[in-house]
Order: C-alpha cells, then structure tokens, then sequence
C-alpha cells in the first residue's frame, strides 16, 4: 500500500474539479448555434422562395411575350391564307419603303401560288427564337403535299411584334461540324441542313477519291444566311465552298439538302476533285478529252446524288472496268487527246474492243458538227469525218458551206457492227430531243477514232 503526498492529493482533487464544461454553458452554447442555424435557414428560405417568384414571373412574362408573337404569326397567315392585304399590310412594318412594296409582291406571289398548286398555310409556328426586342419565327406552309419552313423576322414594338426585315445578325450561335473529311461552319439555324450535309460529303469524298485515286482533301462547307449568294468555291481558299442558308428563303421541312442544293454543291465538288486530280487539265475544243472530261465531271454528280446523267460512256466505262478506270482515263488525258484515250483507261488495243456505251458521246460528236459551222471552224469541222474517203469528203465540204441544221440531235442506241469492207463501225440510231426521228448516223474507225462516215 503507497502512500500519497498532500501535494499529490491537492493536484488530483484539483484536476478532478477542472475536468468537465459547466453543463449549464454547454446548454447555452448548443441554443445559440441552433438558433444560428435556424436563422440562416430562414434566411435562405426566404431567398429560394423570392428567386423561385421572380423565376416563375419571368417566365410567365416571356411565354406571354411569345404567345403574343406566335398570335401575330396565326393572324399574318391567316390574312395570307385569306387574300385580306390589309390585315396582311398592318402586320409589317419598316422605316424604308422598300420592304412594305417587297411584302406587296411577296403576298399577291402567293395569291397566284394558290390558283395553280395545293397551298396550305397552316400557320403552325414549328420555333421561336426571341432576344429582347427581336423575334425570329419558323413557320410552316405545305405545297402540294411538301411541308416547307419560311422564317420570318419580328421587333417588338409598343402596339406590339410587327414583321421586319430579315436581321441575319439574329441567326444563332455559330456552330462547326467535324465530319471524316468535311468540315461545315454554320450557324444555330441551319443544324439541320449541316447534319445531312456533313454526312453527304464525307459520302461523296470517298466516292470520288476512290475512283479518280486521289487523297480526299480537307473540304471546308460554310453556310450563310445571304439570298443573294451563290454556292461557290471562296477565291481567298480552294477547298473553302460558301453557300447559302436555304432557310433565308423556302426551304424544304423533311429535307433542307434538297435534290436541286444537291445538285450545286455536288457539281461543284466534283469540278473541284477533277481539277485537281487532273493536274488542272485545261482540255482543247472541240478535242474529244474537252467532252469526256465533263462526262466524268457529270458521271461523279450522278454518283453523289444517285440520279442518272446521261454520262453513258463513263458510267459503262466504270460498270465494265471498275471505277479506277475513270481515275486512269482521266490522268492519261492530254489536252487536245481524242477518244484513243479509253484505250490506255482499259487496257485495250483498240476502241472497237472496248465494251462502252457511246450515245453521248456520238451524240457531242453531232451537236458539235453545228457549233463548229457557226464559228466556220473548217479544220475542227473535217476532223469529225473519215475524209480518207472521196465521197465523204465532198459530203462534209458540202454540209460546211450549208446553214446549220437547227434540230438538236440525240443518239437514243449505237450499235457496233461491221462495215461492208470489214471495217468496225458504229451504227448510231438519231432522234430529236422531242422525239423526232431523224435517221442513221454511221461512225467508222478510222485512224484508231471513230469518225462520221456519211
């Protein structure tokens, strides 16, 4: 058993009473910070429900401003749909005079819209964009059972939203679409025309790079809202292709990419990759290269688009041969080359071994026959004949001196055949494009080229 010092005693006792909080503060403080708490809760409560109101009132204000703008809307088409242009004249409003007289013609276009097709106006607002003062609309009509969107453009005055002028500042935020190899610059209104369009000429690059064995270039595709342009390739970049917004006039609701932007857009690639895979080939009138390097050119629109061309040869040349063969006819092109060209395309020796369709061909060949006695080109003229022969000679001398024949000759079959001495011929049955028959037109292989031969 220890024993312990007074000191010790003292020390522990003292340290025993210091120990524990008075449980009385502790009470006090617990309070105080509930109290706090409560407070702030409050506080904050009060705030959540002041930002909820303010929330709730700003919205209701913008849907009252909008529903204000889409009546605006029902009521111009209705006096649209109606032939009222003074109910349709109210709704406008300009400082120039010159949109109230463009609003003028705009109405009284639709008036005669709706004697000759299936016009319905529906008024159905499909979006609202609505900045401040400044509204933009898409609405829809439907013609002859295509739905169609038109914007419009609206400012919120103090009687309330009149149409404006188109303000193609108010057009969405700029956007960029990053395909495999097409790359499209657009604004927010145009998302839907961008979506098709990226895909389509990630399509079309690979069609054609893959015939003409080039490397797809980088294609840069920017849409603007300006109804005064063009699709066009930007003089400051080559492979940089403006064109407009279809949307800044009517423009398709299923299919904003419609088939005639289609045919702009793809034309215009294909006249690009053609030129550059050719090395800039700059082909000689009236050499045959100057026609078959537009059929490759008119062959690759047809491919993009899926619609026919009419570019029988290159199309029979790429069905018979493979693709590659229109990328090999095209690199063996000279400027002023005739159709001996396709042999080095093929392979073969001669072009009466070739399996091809030749109607379009021919059927240059003929029209050409009148454009080159309009400019009395005589040289150019004879080339188109076997003049080794007297006869034939003399015939074409003769043709030469007479007018032109106006008729627009088509060749609808050719058909290879003998000719009576053995030579390989083409028999090319002609009509008009009306549909006129005109007759036989025999081509025989002369000098390794087909040549007129009566």
């Amino acid at each position: 058993m220890s024993l312990k010092l007074d000191w010790e005693i003292e020390a522990e006792q003292s340290h025993q009473r210091s120990s524990g909080e008075d449980p009385r503060t502790a009470r006090q403080r617990r309070q105080a910070r509930l109290r706090l708490l409560l407070f702030l809760a409050a506080v904050l409560g009060v705030l959540g429900v002041s930002g909820a109101a303010i929330l709730i009132r700003l919205e209701t204000v913008r849907s009252e401003i909008e529903d204000q703008l889409r009546s605006t809307v029902e009521a111009e088409v209705a006096a649209l749909r109606f032939g009222d242009w003074l109910a349709f004249s109210s709704v406008q409003r300009s400082a120039s005079g010159v949109w109230m007289q463009d609003q003028e013609r705009f109405f009284y276009e639709y008036q005669q819209l709706k004697l000759n097709h299936q016009v319905q106006l529906t008024g159905r607002v499909v979006d609202t964009e609505i900045d401040r003062e400044r509204g933009r609309v898409a609405v829809e009509e439907i013609i002859d059972g295509v739905p169609y969107i038109r914007t419009w453009f609206y400012w919120r005055y103090d009687d309330g939203w009149r149409h404006v002028p188109p303000d193609y500042t108010f057009w969405g935020e700029a956007r960029q679409a990053a395909g495999r190899w097409a790359t499209i610059r657009y604004r927010a209104v145009d998302e839907p025309l961008a979506s098709d369009l990226r895909a389509r000429l990630d399509e079309w690059i690979g069609t054609a790079c893959g015939a003409l064995n080039c490397s797809p270039p980088p294609v840069m595709v920017e849409i603007i809202p300006d109804d005064a342009l063009r699709v066009a390739w930007s003089p400051a970049d080559p492979w940089l292709l403006q064109m407009p917004s279809p949307y800044v006039g009517r423009a398709r609701a299923d299919r904003p990419f419609d088939l005639d932007l289609q045919f702009e857009v793809a034309n215009a690639l294909a006249e690009r990759l053609v030129l550059a895979s050719s090395n800039n080939l700059q082909p000689t009138y009236p050499a045959d290269v100057y026609y078959l390097r537009q059929a490759i050119v008119s062959w690759l629109v047809g491919e993009f688009v899926q619609v026919d061309t009419n570019a029988f040869i290159i199309q029979s040349l790429a069905r018979n041969y493979g693709p590659a063969a229109v990328g090999r006819l095209l690199q063996a092109m000279p400027p002023d080359g005739d159709a001996r060209v396709l042999n080095a395309a093929t392979g073969a020796s001669s072009l009466d071994q070739i399996e091809l369709d030749w109607r379009d061909l021919l059927t240059w060949r003929l029209v050409t026959e009148a454009e080159l006695i309009q400019r009395r080109d005589e040289a150019g003229f004879l080339a188109l004949y076997d003049t080794r022969d007297a006869a034939i000679r003399d015939l074409a001398y003769r043709r030469f001196s007479a007018p032109p024949e106006i008729t627009q000759p088509v060749v609808v079959s050719a058909l290879r055949e003998p000719g009576s001495d053995g030579t390989p011929q083409l028999r090319a049955v002609v009509q008009t494009r009306d549909g006129t028959p005109v007759g036989d037109v025999l081509f025989r292989l002369a000098d390794g080229v087909w040549r007129r031969a009566n």
